[in-house]
């Protein structure tokens, strides 16, 4: 266990001691780990300055803006659907209240436009279609005002930008500095590292969003950095819907761990779901290096063709498994026949 973490207690869940776990127990459980958000430092951290900048806008304070990046997995959905789940919509006798908009960008949005029609279903219009990029802009920023909407979370930003072409960017980088200044409220945006793309095709609307933050995956590169990624895996140990803790956070499970998912908590959620849902159905009250052997040959990374099960390794060493998959990886990349031009 990890120091100053043991004082940690384990939620409540009826001890299966070997026997089959009944379709409607496992239900519940299974809907449990589905459910699982891990909250840790930088997680807190971004979650403090959406906060704040809410806080500001419904005081009326003039909107500030934030982008939020980070690479898939990192958590940065988690995030804002935990934080606008608290503020939910409220029917009223002649309007919906919205405290917090969260509207995620459909994929390979041609225009600006499909993504202002989103905006407008998500706000409830019957008519989200319908009318010009100016006049759809025009209607959301009446529904803002009507419905009372003090914050736009607008996830899965670089959906909007995803075509590598000078007239995309600009053309987003353009409605999207008109668009914040005529809602005069926090439009926050949620994107892959790519999406900062847009800032430098638009001075103005870079000089709007000053305040950039990234969530990274988790580091193992020195003992702060491993500290805090067990400190996680101590975290998550104690919310599984599991009756006995796992020990995840040992040194040596939780290197393994690390191995697998390089840092990024959805590839560990997803590791241990799998592995809870096997112990589960053999009835056990813990997971073992068995369980995690187990999820780990039922997950494709089809990135990593090289990567060992770390699970069967009984001398496992991190760094030197790391840079054997890397080698491996560089020698593929080498051996791949150039392509030429045809003739």
């Amino acid at each position: 266990m990890v120091k100053g973490m043991n004082n940690m207690t384990k939620m409540f869940f009826e001890s299966l001691n070997g026997k089959r776990i009944s379709e409607k127990e496992f239900n519940i459980r299974y809907a449990h780990i589905e459910s699982l958000r891990v909250v840790h430092p930088k997680f807190s951290e971004i979650t403090s300055e959406v906060t704040k900048i809410h806080n500001l806008s419904k005081a009326n304070v003039k909107a500030e803006q934030l982008c939020i990046i980070g690479q898939t997995g990192a958590g940065k959905s988690s995030i804002i659907e935990l934080y606008a789940s608290k503020y939910p919509h409220v029917e009223e006798d002649e309007r919906t209240q919205i405290p917090v908009l969260l509207v995620s960008v459909p994929p390979r949005a041609k225009s600006p436009r499909v993504l202002a029609s989103k905006i407008l279903r998500e706000m409830g219009d019957h008519f989200f279609d319908s009318g010009s990029e100016e006049h759809m802009t025009h209607r959301i920023c009446n529904y803002v005002d009507k419905c009372d909407i003090k914050m736009i979370l607008l996830d899965e930003f670089h959906h909007l930008i995803d075509r590598d072409t000078d007239y995309v960017l600009a053309s987003a980088s353009d409605w999207l500095k008109t668009f914040i200044d005529k809602v005069k409220i926090p439009v926050v945006l949620v994107g892959l590292p790519e999406s900062e793309r847009i800032f430098s095709y638009n001075e103005q609307l870079d000089g709007r969003y000053p305040n950039r933050m990234v969530l990274p995956p988790f580091s193992y590169t020195n003992k702060e950095d491993i500290t805090e990624f067990r400190r996680f895996l101590v975290s998550i140990d104690n919310k599984l819907p599991l009756s006995k803790l796992s020990n995840l956070s040992d040194p040596e499970l939780a290197a393994k761990i690390f191995y697998f998912s390089f840092g990024v908590p959805r590839y560990v959620m997803n590791l241990l779901k799998i592995a809870t849902e096997i112990s589960l159905n053999k009835g056990q009250d813990l997971i073992s290096e068995i369980e995690l052997r187990g999820a780990f040959n039922r997950i494709t990374r089809s990135t990593r063709p090289y990567a060992i099960n770390p699970f069967e390794n009984t001398k496992f060493h991190l760094m030197d498994e790391i840079e054997k998959e890397k080698k491996l990886h560089e020698r593929l990349f080498q051996s791949e026949p150039k392509k030429g031009k045809r003739k």
